[in-house]
């Protein structure tokens, strides 16, 4: 069973229900997991089929859904769009994120790339621990993206991923030459990451922990970034790339909210990538966003 032959089926089985039908008696009709069922019940609501789930009860669908809409119809299929194209439809960009988080790194690679992308806003609280979310990232926190049928989260494995995913924006080294890039965007998800995590929070650890934990000295990884990006105007070679979009990130957090110095380094660097119009566009809507709640 293809998946667009699943989601119609899944249509199918609600619209002949009166009364809701629970998760796991739902998933056993369909031959899938609850997780795989949970994923199916965002993919119908991406396309604007709002699938009611009533916590204990189970799932119900609006009387007036009668049909698989357009984007579920197979080629060739009842229910396609008239005119439409047999040709296989480009896999749909979904980004899950709350504009005030992290998901402003994926925002900002999201549109360096130029792609088309549907977002879905996920508030802080019950929304971001539910069900339908969860089985998008168990850990219940966002970034995270759905490309066709691949769901991938962590910010840094996100950019990593579209930049290869489209090649034509040109947003990664060629492969014999991404030694820095994967030095430098990975460095900066882990050590990086850990290290002003642990600072901020006044933990000092001692030489023994530091290497236990494998993030090393906070000031020894200052130095090294510091070093990686002066007088440069991009981390990884001669062009930007989504490392660039990565460690720029944090670094730009990281003076702004106080968990990296204002070196002279770093402000150099920040200055040049905060013009960018793709950085633009996404720090007035971070903005916009402080501004409303």
């Amino acid at each position: 069973m293809t998946r667009t032959t699943r989601l119609q089926e899944l249509i199918r089985l609600l619209r002949h229900r009166r009364e809701p039908m629970p998760g796991p008696e739902l998933a056993e009709a369909l031959g899938v997991s609850l997780r795989t069922l949970y994923q199916e019940v965002a993919v119908l609501r991406a396309v604007g089929i709002e699938v009611v789930n009533t916590p204990g009860e189970g799932y119900v669908l609006p009387p007036e859904v009668t049909l698989p809409p357009p984007a579920l119809a197979e080629p060739g299929a009842p229910g396609k769009a008239e005119g439409a194209s047999d040709e296989t439809a480009p896999a749909e960009l979904v980004f899950y994120t709350n504009p005030l988080s992290r998901g402003g790194i994926v925002h900002w690679m999201l549109e360096e790339l130029g792609v088309n992308y549907r977002t879905v806003p996920i508030a802080y609280g019950a929304a971001m621990k539910s069900p339908e979310y969860l089985a998008i990232n168990p850990l219940g926190k966002v970034p995270a993206i759905r490309h066709g049928d691949t769901v991938v989260t962590e910010s840094a494995a996100i950019c990593a991923y579209l930049a290869d995913a489209f090649p034509e924006a040109e947003l990664a080294p060629p492969t014999a030459a991404r030694g820095d890039y994967y030095r430098w965007l990975f460095l900066a998800a882990g050590p990086l990451e850990s290290a002003t995590a642990l600072n901020d929070l006044g933990v000092v650890p001692t030489p023994e922990q530091a290497q236990r934990l494998g993030c090393g000295d906070y000031w020894t990884l200052v130095e090294t970034l510091a070093g990686a990006v002066a007088g440069r105007p991009f981390i990884a070679g001669d062009a930007f790339s989504a490392a660039d979009v990565y460690v720029g990130s944090h670094i730009g957090w990281g003076m702004q909210f106080g968990t990296l110095p204002r070196r002279p380094e770093f402000e150099a660097y920040w200055a040049g990538l905060a013009e960018r119009p793709a950085q633009r566009r996404c720090a007035a809507f971070i903005e916009q966003a402080r501004i409303t709640g």
